[in-house]
């Protein structure tokens, strides 16, 4: 749920693949009670998830791998503070090398312009 003076509710989608996690009974009816739409890839296209793989890759590269964690509090905490990193400092090509946050603040800054028009 994100906030803009008014609360405003935005469907989550999850892009999945095929694989045993996403398709196992208690991580889809975790989905349902979080109320996130799971849409999963074809079988016939390989490219169908990857922003998702990318994602976990770059999390795996740079918060996970280099880290010898000694407690699983110490390894919640640097993966926080990447994906809070990922989502609001990190530049990405496929959003014209602007943040996640920055990409959807302007998103919805041009839709509430369109709707005011």
């Amino acid at each position: 749920m994100l906030s803009h003076g008014r609360r405003e509710q935005y469907r989550v989608e999850l892009i999945s693949d095929n694989g045993s996690q996403p398709t196992s009974r208690p991580y889809r009816a975790e989905c349902k009670t979080l109320g996130v739409n799971q849409i999963f890839t074809t079988y016939d296209n390989p490219r169908g998830n990857t922003e998702t793989e990318r994602l976990i890759r770059t999390l795996k590269e740079e918060a996970i791998w280099p880290y010898e964690f000694m407690s699983l509090e110490e390894a919640s905490e640097t993966i926080t503070r990447a994906i809070r990193f990922y989502n609001e400092r990190y530049c990405h090509s496929a959003l014209g090398y602007k943040s996640p946050t920055e990409f959807l603040q302007e998103y919805l800054r041009d839709q509430a312009t369109e709707r005011a028009a």
